[in-house]
């Protein structure tokens, strides 16, 4: 005999939704400690696979830009330019691939217990955080390999990870409720990156760019970020201008709050369709 299990999910404001979450904040710890057991469960290099990409990003594309194509590197060693742009981009792509998936991928928890769904894809906030220190005690080896030390607005650069997050879990909470619905989408996803690494300044700056091209370059919500932690931690580089700040945090903004409205008409139907 068949059973339809029906969830039923509560409503209210969006305070009340938050305050929830706030109250179930030890699943966020659970469902980061589990993705990470199972990241690293039976694995040869272990952690090390979390310095892999931008080790590799540093050797291409510190070749490609700065040897073959001989852009301006603000008299710092390509690679480190390379580097210091990956980690936000890397920290950003593996909030969203994770979190693209991470509402479909646990159909059981879905359909039969309630709690707050956003927890699920705001998981990857903490589990890549992880990854992100390990990736910024790599880049202070590599910048004392080099004899560069980070200058006075150091003490800035946690404003481009606050909006980095913002535009991850923006991103998440769109592709995770696409996906619940639509399973095509996550396979989608790999292809935005591939594109968007392209897109992002991470193998150059927009200082490097024609002129022409520069304030398309600062349309995409994640160049500000990238540029900004450049001239926090490297010196000699360009800071970007107050208009072009304004630009991605507005992005940000916009991409955090319309992934957190479009989730929340989404969630309610979940059940009935995962």
């Amino acid at each position: 005999m068949n059973v339809r299990v029906t969830t039923i999910t509560p409503t209210g404001t969006a305070d009340s939704y938050l305050a929830d979450c706030w109250r179930r904040r030890e699943l966020l710890w659970f469902f980061a400690r589990r993705d990470l057991v199972v990241r690293y469960r039976q694995t040869l290099l272990g952690v090390a696979w979390v310095l892999i990409r931008p080790v590799l990003a540093m050797g291409v594309f510190g070749f490609l830009f700065g040897t073959v194509a001989r852009l301006d590197s603000h008299g710092l060693p390509y690679p480190l330019l390379v580097l210091v742009g990956m980690l936000p981009w890397q920290f950003f792509a593996s909030v969203l691939s994770e979190g693209a998936g991470s509402v479909a991928g646990n159909p059981a928890l879905v359909t039969k217990v309630w709690f707050p769904r956003l927890l699920m894809p705001a998981s990857g906030l903490l589990l890549n955080s992880a990854d992100l220190l390990v990736n910024l005690g790599f880049l202070a080896l590599v910048m004392g390999w080099y004899g560069i030390a980070p200058p006075w607005q150091a003490v800035f650069a946690p404003l481009s990870f606050l909006l980095i997050a913002m535009c991850a879990l923006g991103a998440a909470l769109w592709f995770s409720a696409l996906t619940v619905r639509y399973r095509d989408v996550r396979a989608l996803v790999p292809v935005l990156l591939q594109f968007g690494i392209l897109a992002t300044p991470v193998a150059f700056t927009i200082a490097a760019l024609p002129n022409e091209w520069r304030w398309w370059a600062w349309l995409n919500p994640l160049a500000g970020p990238v540029e900004w932690l450049r001239w926090c931690l490297l010196p000699g580089t360009v800071m970007p201008g107050p208009k072009a700040m304004a630009l991605s945090i507005a992005g940000a903004t916009a991409l955090l709050i319309s992934g957190y409205w479009f989730f929340r008409r989404a969630e309610s139907r979940f059940a009935d369709v995962i």
